[in-house]
C-alpha cells in the first residue's frame, strides 16, 4: 500500500454500522484504509484511541451564524469554532444573515464569505419568501438543495410564506431538485392570539407563550404543507417538529407517497416546559418548548426512525436581547445556542435511555448525511470518505459551563447539567481542528460543500 498520511486507531471504531476494533488510514484527506488491529498499516502520523469511541463527524443541518451580520459577535469563525469542540465537521447555515440570503447573488456572496471564516466545512440553504420566489432556480444553482419558508411572522424580518408563496414554491424548488424547508407554526392562528392576549391585559409570561403556541399551532400548520405538497409533487423537510403528533402526520403523508421528512432539535428532547420558568430566556424558542409526554412521543419517533435527524437550531442572541422575554416572553426574541453542547448532551442522554452508542451517532451522522446525499463523503467512515472524524470518551463525568464557549455571547439553558459524553478530539479530512478538548483548526479551513434535494 503507498504512503498514508495519518493511522487512527481504537477499540471502538464504528465502521458499518457497528463498533469494533479498526485501523483507519488516511491518504490526501480521506479514508483510504480499513484493516484489523495490529495489521501493520504505517503513516507518518498516528493516533491511538484506545477504549474512546471513533464516529463519524457530526453534521448539524440547522444553525444560524450571524454573517453576515450587523456584529462580528457570532460569524463562522465563531460559530465554527464552538461546532468543532461539539464534535461536528460540518454545518448547515439557515439563510436569516443581513442581508437575508434570498438571491442567488447574495447566496454567492454568503459562499465567499462563510468560506473565509469556517474551520470546518459548511452548506447554506437558500430562502423561499414571496418577493424573491423568481430567485429559488439562482439559488440553487448556486448550491442550495433547500429553500426555507417561514409561516409565522417573526423577529427577522423574513417575509413569512403565505399560502401562494408556498404552492408556487414548492413548484419552482422541485424544478430544481430542491426541497422545501418549513418552518411550521399556523402564522394566522398566532397572530389572533397574540392580539386576544395584548387586548385583554393578560399575563404575556412563559406559560402563557407554550399555552398560545400549542401543539395545535404546529400540527395544523404541518397539516396544510403537507396539503400543498401532495398537491404540487413538491418536496418538504419540516425543521424542528415538537409535536409527535405532528410527526406521525409527516410519517403517514410519506407513506402515501409524498415526499415529506422531518427532524427534532436537541432541546426539544432535553428541555421540558416545565423549566422554563427557572430558565428563562435561556430555554426561549419556537416552537417552545413542550411538556413530558411531548418529549417521551419525540424520543420514540426519533428511534424508529420517523424523525431523520438531530439538530441543533443554533441561534444566537445578546444576553441583553434575550432578557427582554423575561418581561414579555411573547416579544421574543426567539432561538437557544447549543452548538457546542447538544450533541454530546443527546448521545449522553440516549445512552442512559438504554440507546446503544451506534445507533444515537447515526442520529448526527448517517441520517442527516443521508436526508440531503451527503454521502458518500459525508457520515460514514468507508473507503473513499472524507476523513472526518470525531474521538469520544463515553464514560466521562463532563459538567456544561458556558464559560467554555467561544466568543462574546456566553450562554446557556444546559449550565451545569452533567454529560457522559464527551468531545476528545475533531479531525477534518485528518487534521486535528480540536485536539483533546483544544480548538486548533484555523478560521478558512472549511469548505463549502453543496447538497442535493430530491431529484426529479
Amino acid at each position: 500500500m503507498s504512503r498514508l498520511d495519518l493511522v487512527i486507531a481504537g477499540e471502538r471504531v464504528l465502521v458499518d454500522g457497528a463498533l469494533a476494533p479498526a485501523e483507519i488510514g488516511v491518504r490526501d484527506g480521506r479514508v483510504a484504509a480499513i484493516e484489523r488491529t495490529g495489521s501493520g498499516l504505517r503513516a507518518e502520523r498516528r493516533i491511538d484511541a484506545g477504549a474512546q469511541a471513533v464516529v463519524p463527524g457530526f453534521i448539524d443541518l440547522h444553525v444560524h451564524f450571524d454573517n453576515p451580520g450587523e456584529s462580528i459577535a457570532e460569524d463562522f469563525a465563531v460559530g465554527t469554532a464552538n461546532a468543532a469542540l461539539g464534535g461536528h465537521t460540518l454545518v448547515a447555515d439557515h439563510p436569516f444573515s443581513t442581508p437575508l440570503t434570498t438571491t442567488g447573488e447574495r447566496y454567492r456572496d454568503k459562499i465567499g464569505l462563510a468560506a473565509a471564516g469556517a474551520r470546518i466545512d459548511f452548506a447554506l440553504w437558500g430562502a423561499l419568501t414571496g418577493p424573491t420566489l423568481a430567485e429559488i432556480p439562482a439559488q440553487a444553482a448556486a448550491g442550495a438543495a433547500g429553500f426555507k419558508a417561514f409561516l409565522p411572522e417573526n423577529d427577522m424580518d423574513f417575509p413569512a410564506a403565505r399560502e401562494d408563496d408556498l404552492r408556487r414554491g414548492l413548484r419552482l424548488a422541485a424544478r430544481s431538485g430542491g426541497t422545501v424547508l418549513v418552518h411550521a407554526e399556523d402564522r394566522e392562528a398566532l397572530v389572533g392570539l397574540d392580539r386576544t392576549s395584548r387586548a385583554a391585559g393578560r399575563s404575556r409570561g412563559y406559560a402563557e407563550l407554550t399555552a398560545a403556541r400549542g401543539p395545535r399551532i404546529e400540527v395544523d400548520a404541518v397539516r396544510e404543507v403537507l396539503r400543498l405538497a401532495e398537491v404540487t409533487g413538491g418536496a418538504v423537510h419540516f425543521v424542528h417538529l415538537s409535536v409527535p403528533d405532528a410527526v406521525d402526520l409527516v410519517g403517514e403523508a410519506a407513506a402515501r407517497g409524498v415526499r415529506a421528512t422531518c427532524e427534532v432539535a436537541a432541546h426539544h428532547l432535553l428541555l421540558e416546559a416545565a423549566e422554563l420558568p427557572e430558565l428563562g430566556w435561556r430555554a426561549l424558542c419556537a416552537p417552545p418548548l413542550r411538556d413530558r409526554a411531548h418529549v417521551e412521543g419525540l424520543w420514540e419517533r426519533l428511534r424508529s426512525g420517523r424523525i431523520s435527524a438531530v439538530v441543533s437550531d443554533h441561534c444566537p442572541y445578546a444576553p441583553g436581547e434575550k432578557a427582554a422575554a423575561d418581561r414579555d416572553a411573547f416579544a421574543g426574541p426567539f432561538g437557544i445556542q447549543g452548538v457546542r453542547e447538544y450533541a454530546p448532551l443527546f448521545l449522553s442522554e440516549a445512552l442512559a435511555r438504554g440507546w446503544g452508542l451506534e445507533e444515537a451517532v447515526a442520529c448526527l451522522t448517517e441520517r442527516p448525511a443521508g436526508l440531503f446525499r451527503l454521502g458518500p463523503a459525508k457520515g460514514r467512515i468507508e473507503i473513499g470518505s472524507d476523513a472526518d472524524l470525531v474521538i469520544l470518551d463515553t464514560g466521562a463525568d463532563a459538567r456544561i459551563s458556558a464559560a467554555d464557549q467561544i466568543g462574546e455571547w456566553r450562554w446557556t439553558p444546559y449550565e451545569g447539567r452533567r454529560s457522559t459524553v464527551r468531545v476528545v478530539s475533531t479531525l477534518l479530512r485528518g487534521e486535528p481542528v480540536v485536539r483533546d478538548g483544544v480548538l486548533l483548526g484555523p478560521p478558512g479551513a472549511g469548505r463549502f460543500v453543496p447538497m442535493r434535494g430530491w431529484s426529479e
